[in-house]
């Protein structure tokens, strides 16, 4: 199908993925849509129609006439696989045409997580799917979003860091993929495909201009610009975290010093905590020092815990300052945090969202719209990985 797909014209394309992302939609709103004649269109929906990727799923409302016929992709027929490969978990999932989550499961990433264990379990939950599919359901490619450095035209993972495995580094996770589970598979950076999740089929429909940031050992940033993905020169997803925030500040593990991520990061806030708790100072938390863990200083900085939330609300302050900056920069309309740092600690959320919006300069001008989590919450790496396979067999400029 995905050979099929890609023989398709341009415009029968531009038709699929609209009818995709907007059905259930009539002949009339695409008409609108496209400026074609309805002969056109009709000629450019039939071969849609005939390898089963639409169909006719009811009537709409009548504007005085007959009610006029609504079309949207046959969701039941083709099936894509997308996996989220972090460096704490691996998640996969399943999803049918419209990027609907039908299986989700996920496993830690460990010191024995090589890269051939990780894709042999990735395996193993792909074929339980096709196991319980039905014979006519068809899965039809997978899609990879992962930490980088890439090389993302050859889908090799370079020199990650925090892998608590070995074995990752140049890392041809593509063709791994590929001969494991003989289906095409596409490979991204994992921030990237969340922020192509959210334009596409989430709370960013109706926006040109996101900005994407999960926030956890490290800051990973997803951009898209005027509907196109914003690309560094080296296809790293984490230029915002070692944005410099102090130029005399903490050394980075980049070999600068002050960056956001020294700061706003899991790693710096746990080290800052246990760093004042060295020196002296107290807490609620009854655990050895060694054995405290972010989620700890989030638990009793629920409980107003005064070092907890003293650490957080730094933290959330620094990262706060740096979205304004990164704000002024790209103007967009929706940013969304996302991450284990913004999802288990609403006082980090609160502030570095208030902090932004207060030194952004052109909020007289502009609205910014903050959303934790956003519409796919922790699915969103995984679901717009699934997305990005039929997105490359469309040649949407978004992937560019």
């Amino acid at each position: 199908m995905i050979d099929n797909m890609r023989g398709l014209c341009n415009e029968s394309k531009l038709i699929f993925s609209l009818i995709q992302k907007k059905g259930p939609i009539t002949k009339s709103e695409l008409l609108l849509i496209t400026n074609m004649k309805l002969t056109s269109l009709n000629r450019f929906m039939q071969p849609l129609e005939e390898q089963q990727l639409i169909i006719e799923v009811g009537t709409g409302k009548s504007t005085g006439g007959r009610k006029p016929t609504l079309y949207d992709v046959i969701p039941q027929k083709y099936y894509f696989a997308g996996v989220d490969i972090s460096r704490t978990y691996t998640q996969v999932v399943i999803t049918n045409l419209k990027m609907q989550v039908l299986l989700e499961q996920q496993f830690p990433m460990t010191e024995f997580d090589t890269p051939q264990k990780t894709v042999k379990m990735i395996a193993d939950i792909i074929a339980i799917f096709k196991q319980t599919s039905t014979d006519e359901a068809m899965l039809l490619g997978v899609g990879l979003g992962t930490i980088g450095p890439l090389d993302r035209e050859e889908g090799v993972i370079l020199n990650p860091m925090n892998f608590s495995a070995s074995g990752w580094r140049d890392t041809p996770i593509k063709k791994i993929l590929e001969k494991e589970l003989n289906l095409p598979v596409f490979v991204d950076n994992g921030a990237n495909t969340a922020v192509i999740a959210e334009y596409l089929f989430g709370g960013g429909r109706n926006c040109n201009n996101i900005a994407y940031f999960n926030c956890g050992i490290g800051i990973r940033t997803g951009v898209i610009s005027s509907g196109t993905i914003v690309r560094t020169i080296n296809d790293a997803e984490d230029a915002f975290g070692h944005m410099i925030i102090d130029v005399d500040g903490e050394p980075c593990c980049c070999g600068n010093y002050g960056c956001i991520e020294c700061y706003s990061s899991i790693p710096a806030i746990t080290e800052k905590f246990i760093s004042a708790l060295k020196k002296g100072r107290t807490s609620n938390i009854t655990k050895p020092i060694q054995e405290i863990a972010y989620m700890d200083i989030c638990s009793v900085a629920e409980q107003k815990d005064e070092l907890a939330r003293e650490v957080i609300i730094s933290a959330a302050t620094i990262l706060g300052a740096g979205l304004a900056n990164y704000i002024n920069l790209l103007n967009p309309h929706l940013v969304i945090l996302s991450g284990p740092l913004i999802k288990h600690s609403e006082l980090f959320y609160q502030v570095c969202t208030n902090v932004a919006l207060k030194k952004y300069y052109l909020k007289e001008e502009s609205k910014i719209i903050f959303s934790k989590g956003g519409h796919f919450k922790d699915c969103a790496i995984a679901v717009g990985a699934a997305a990005m396979v039929i997105e490359n067999c469309i040649n949407n400029k978004i992937l560019r």
